[in-house]
Order: structure tokens, then C-alpha cells, then sequence
């Protein structure tokens, strides 16, 4: 009796070790780098459970403002106007990101990257000279040559902002297909990736989407569904609703992130949707500094049912922890990164009062 007592004590106490350890997981975080400041790409060991992160180690790199990763690999978008833009690759260690090799953009300040769900190539989104960027990459994240680059040469109503092109991201949809913002120009370019007759990986425009007039496309998501697409509004912190028509998209909702009564300026950053497709969040910059919070219905409507303060200034990119009880936003500006408690049922967010130290942090990654 006392031996099977033993055994069960023996059995509870190590299933309660391997599930702590279960919670502890890897964050890595993209920075705008600087002498007095970041160096590169930041990675704690992030608790799940509770929300608390623990700095592991600092890898150099310039201004890697985005970031994508594998499981094996990583690969930065170095954000630079100097000449030496890239896109870096690095391999993910049991002792940290190990510098796998770089490749320069066809543009300057690429400030978006994003791989393929079978990790076979990268696209570069570079804000400045209206460019797109193909990369084919190795099984171990190696990247092997720059395939193809699509460059634009787009305007809009904004004389000042809007003078061209500028290719802000490109988000993969449910069909695979490339949806690339373009604010210079207010389109939404759709592009497939095909192989010429050598087997080179090329750009191939499908269709293009015009969205609200100065508004300025930066970021994209997609309802799980498949039939809406969401596309953030970067000068006037509005979203702008899509629905799948056959093999198109037909526009049927601007919806502003901003509080009724807000006067001042928006420089609207980034917006994701939780997994059920229930709930839609976006922050907003400049004068707002806030995370606004969405509901979803069932024809991919938005209704505004929540805006709070990110207790910092800047908020860029924010991310959900991986089982959505946690959101963190990135505060530029401020040099931290928020945690907000998250309700699924309401979809409501309320202040964890935890915070992480970081120096321009501009993209969270699990």
C-alpha cells in the first residue's frame, strides 16, 4: 500500500514538472535597432500560464522590424535605406539563432516578410521604391537566391503620402494566393507564385482590389472561413470589410477603429483575428495609442464593442499567446510590450499588469 502511495506521489509530482515545463515556450521579438538601444532580435521564455517572460539572449542583426519563423529557421526583414536592406536567415538552436546567411531586397525599408506554409520561399514587402520581393529558400532556412521582383508605380488622393507606391505587407489567404497592401496607391494586389519553364519561382497576378480612397492598405487578415477578408486602413484607422464573390472580393464595410468623439491623428499599425473567427482586434498609433476590440457576425460584419488605452505610445504589431488568453502589444515608442488579459467568450481585453522590457519593440512572434 505504502509502495502504490509512493508510486502516485512519484507520478503526480512529475507530470507536474513536464506540465510546468509544457508553459514555457520561446518569444521572439523584432526591434528597430540603434547604438543606445536594441541590437537585433530579442527571445525570452515566455510562461503561458501566467504571462510572464524571462530575457534569454540578444541576436544581432540591423533593424529586423519583421520577422517569420519554422520551427527550424528564422527569417528577418532588415528594415535599412542605406544600401544594405535584406532579408536574413538564421537557424533556431537549443543555444539561440545561429546567422544562417543574407540577401539584399530589390527595394529599401523592407518591413514585412512572410514564407510560404511549406517554408519553399519568402516574400519581401519593401516600403520604399514600391517593390516586391521572391526568395527560394533551403530546408534549413537557407536563402538561396532572390527569384523574382514585381515593382509598382501606383498613387492616390494624398498628394503627400501617397505620392507612389508603398508596398507595406503581403499576407498568404486561405488560397494560397499573395494579398499585397499597397498604401501609395489604395490596392490590394492578388498574386500567385508559379515556376517558368526552368523551374524559376515567379509573381503572377491574379486580381486587384481597390479599397477606400485614402485610406492607405497596410496589413490583411482573413476569417477562418475563407469568405472575408479584413484590410487595415492605415491613414484614416479604418477597416474595410471584403467578401469572396466567386473569384473576386467585393468591398461591403468601412468600419472605424477609432473612439466616437476621437479627434485627433491615426496611424492605425496591425489587426488579427482570433481563431474562432469571432472576435477581430487593431491598434492604432500617433494620438490614439489604443487597441480596439471587434465583434464578428455571422456575414463578417464589424461592430465595435470595445476601445482601450495600451497604457504606452506606439502601438505596431501585437500578437495572441498561442492558446489567445493573452494578447501583446508591441509600444514602440515607449520601449515595452503590454500584456492584456483576453476573455473568449466576450472577446473583451482587460490589463494583465504585466509588462516586458524592450527597446522598439515593432513585432511580438511565438
Amino acid at each position: 500500500m505504502i509502495t502504490r502511495l509512493l508510486f502516485i506521489s512519484i507520478l503526480t509530482m512529475t507530470v507536474t514538472l513536464l506540465s510546468a515545463q509544457g508553459t514555457k515556450i520561446p518569444l521572439y521579438v523584432g526591434t528597430y535597432t540603434s547604438d543606445k538601444g536594441s541590437k537585433g532580435i530579442y527571445e525570452f521564455e515566455f510562461d503561458t500560464q501566467t504571462g510572464d517572460a524571462k530575457l534569454i539572449r540578444e541576436t544581432e542583426t540591423p533593424s529586423p522590424s519583421f520577422i517569420d519563423r519554422s520551427s527550424r529557421f528564422l527569417i528577418a526583414a532588415n528594415e535599412l535605406t542605406d544600401g544594405n536592406q535584406s532579408i536574413s536567415s538564421f537557424a533556431i538552436t537549443d543555444n539561440g539563432l545561429k546567422f544562417i546567411n543574407k540577401v539584399g531586397t530589390g527595394g529599401t525599408a523592407p518591413c514585412h516578410i512572410v514564407m510560404d506554409k511549406e517554408r519553399k520561399f519568402a516574400v519581401a514587402s519593401n516600403y520604399l521604391g514600391g517593390a516586391l520581393d521572391l526568395f527560394s529558400l533551403a530546408d534549413n532556412g537557407e536563402i538561396l537566391s532572390k527569384e523574382d521582383t514585381k515593382t509598382y508605380n501606383g498613387s492616390s488622393v494624398d498628394k503627400k503620402r501617397q505620392e507612389a507606391s508603398h508596398i507595406h505587407s503581403t499576407f498568404i489567404g486561405p488560397d494560397k494566393l499573395l494579398y499585397v497592401s499597397d498604401l501609395g496607391a489604395d490596392k490590394i494586389y492578388v498574386l500567385d507564385v508559379v515556376k517558368d519553364k526552368d523551374g524559376k519561382l515567379q509573381f503572377k497576378e491574379v486580381n486587384t482590389l481597390t479599397s477606400k480612397l485614402g485610406g492607405g492598405p497596410r496589413h490583411i487578415a482573413f476569417h477562418p472561413n475563407g469568405k472575408y477578408l479584413y484590410s487595415l486602413l492605415e491613414m484614416t484607422g479604418d477597416i474595410e470589410v471584403f467578401k469572396k464573390v466567386g473569384k473576386s472580393w467585393k468591398s461591403q464595410q468601412v468600419i472605424s477603429m477609432r473612439k466616437e468623439g476621437f479627434d485627433g491623428k491615426s496611424g492605425a499599425a496591425d489587426l488579427k483575428l482570433s481563431s474562432d473567427g469571432k472576435f477581430l482586434y487593431s491598434t492604432d498609433r500617433v494620438d490614439a495609442n489604443t487597441i480596439t476590440v471587434f465583434s464578428v457576425a455571422r456575414n463578417g460584419a464589424l461592430k465595435q464593442i470595445q476601445v482601450s488605452s495600451v497604457f504606452g505610445k506606439g502601438p505596431r504589431n501585437f500578437n495572441f499567446s498561442p492558446d489567445e488568453r493573452f494578447v501583446l502589444v508591441a509600444n514602440q515608442l515607449t520601449d515595452e510590450i503590454v500584456l492584456f488579459n483576453r476573455d473568449k467568450k466576450s472577446g473583451l481585453l482587460s490589463d494583465s499588469g504585466k509588462r516586458i522590457k524592450a527597446f522598439t519593440p515593432v513585432c511580438i512572434l511565438f
